[in-house]
């Protein structure tokens, strides 16, 4: 693993940690439902976010994209087609960040399922 993939999971770690605390803050420290509830919450919300930024990443939103593109800027793209062309570019260009979220909002979920159990 490169030095970039060790921070990108290290962000997703902390958002994890940060969401896991967030939830821990609202709801209190005295019960381990609220644990479970913690990292269940964590866990969830950056699955959700790791899927959603896959789905972006996949083009799904291009339409809408362009949609809004031609509102502001009418000659800037000649059609759909090469709006996104040039945004699979910009896309190919980009760090992926969707495997560490997925993969700590496993091991997060994993972490409540445990206490849940034990």
């Amino acid at each position: 693993m490169t030095v970039g993939t060790w921070k990108r999971y290290a962000a997703a770690f902390l958002v994890n940690v940060g969401l896991t605390l967030l939830v821990l803050f609202a709801r209190g420290f005295n019960l381990k439902i609220y644990y479970v509830d913690a990292f269940s919450v964590a866990g969830a919300v950056s699955i959700l976010l790791g899927l959603f930024i896959w789905v972006v990443r996949a083009g799904m939103f291009d339409t809408v994209g362009y949609g809004f593109s031609t509102l502001h800027d009418h000659d800037k793209y000649r059609n759909l087609h090469e709006y996104s062309n040039r945004k699979k570019e910009k896309r190919s260009r980009r760090g992926r960040f969707t495997l560490p979220l997925l993969v700590m909002g496993l091991g997060f979920l994993g972490i409540s399922f445990l206490i849940a159990v034990v």
